[in-house]
């Protein structure tokens, strides 16, 4: 019999820990998707290379959920080219862009989690840069993911997914 209540302890441990694994934000749900109303700047139109990431933090399973350098730089690639700004591939750029992270606030508890993100994007052409400071917040609540480790993943992505639509309008009126 104690062997057995052992046994189901240890099951349990063991489920409650993967459960609460933290996993990075994923670049899938942070790209932004084409919208109805979007003006492509025809300045910009197939101009941009996207250039170094900087500010992402790796995620600790043990802790919480983060958004990566290279999961964000896939992301904000993926969505400058549905937007129609990415350069082809082999193709010559006038424009560079990179972008830092400078922020990440995000909620340590609560049912609904509001994540703020602030970066600093940086447009560089041949004679010239231009910054675009972006600041929004995402948010996830009980409905999107009962589990908390989940619910700050989801709050994170969509808090970076606003700021590359953020970025998306200031380069209309490039």
């Amino acid at each position: 019999m104690k062997k057995r209540i052992s046994s189901i302890c240890t099951i349990l441990l063991c489920v409650a820990t993967l459960a609460g694994c933290a996993t990075p934000a994923t670049h899938e749900a942070m790209t932004v998707q084409p919208r109805a109303d979007a003006v492509v700047n025809p300045k910009l139109k197939g101009a941009i290379r996207v250039d170094a990431i900087t500010g992402g933090k790796d995620t600790n399973p043990l802790w919480t959920s983060q958004v990566d350098n290279a999961g964000f730089k896939k992301a904000l690639e993926n969505s400058l080219a549905i937007a129609g700004y990415l350069v082809p591939a082999n193709g010559t750029a006038p424009y560079t862009l990179s972008a830092e992270l400078k922020e990440l606030e995000q909620p340590l508890f609560g049912l609904t989690f509001d994540v703020k993100s602030s970066v600093v994007y940086k447009l560089t052409g041949k004679d010239s840069t231009k910054e675009y400071p972006v600041m929004v917040t995402g948010t996830a609540s009980v409905s999107d993911a009962f589990i908390a480790i989940e619910r700050l993943r989801i709050a994170n992505e969509r808090s970076i997914q606003e700021n590359i639509k953020g970025l998306l309008k200031d380069l209309e009126r490039f």
